[in-house]
């Protein structure tokens, strides 16, 4: 599991107290837009991400693989479309995928080395969480 957290929460749980279900709800829909912005990069960085592996037949068709470091190269589109997001409650977002394989693409096994997409996705999202956050919380006062 990859977590990404507001930094200074006590300022965040304060602005809660303080402002209610208007800071609650600001909040959320700023948790909301981020986990839907690391489930659609996520999959960008599936379907058209950098690939420079093997390239092989798969019968009579040609795959470009990824190499280890780049996110998985697509072929059917099966884990790009397993990608789902669902907001758990007002803090909490979940961007999942429905297939086991996607966790060993992402941290690798001891026979392969890690495709990674949700790490760096979720590393380019956390200052955009951090803004809406703030932003959110600024619009209150």
């Amino acid at each position: 599991m990859i977590t990404m957290r507001v930094e200074n929460e006590k300022a965040v749980a304060d602005a809660i107290k303080q402002y209610g279900a208007q800071a609650e709800a600001a909040i959320g829909r700023a948790v909301q837009a981020t986990g839907l912005e690391v489930r659609s990069d996520i999959q960008r960085r599936i379907l058209r991400g950098p690939k420079t592996g093997k390239v092989y037949l798969r019968g009579s068709v040609s795959h470009q693989a990824s190499r280890a470091g780049e996110a998985p190269a697509t072929d059917t589109g099966t884990l790009a479309s397993s990608i789902s997001y669902r907001l758990i409650d007002t803090m909490t977002a979940e961007v999942e995928s429905r297939l086991n394989y996607s966790l060993f693409l992402e941290f690798g096994t001891v026979n392969m080395d890690a495709r990674p997409s949700w790490t760096p996705a979720v590393e380019a999202a956390a200052p955009n969480l951090q803004r809406r956050v703030a932003d959110a919380l600024r619009g209150l006062s």
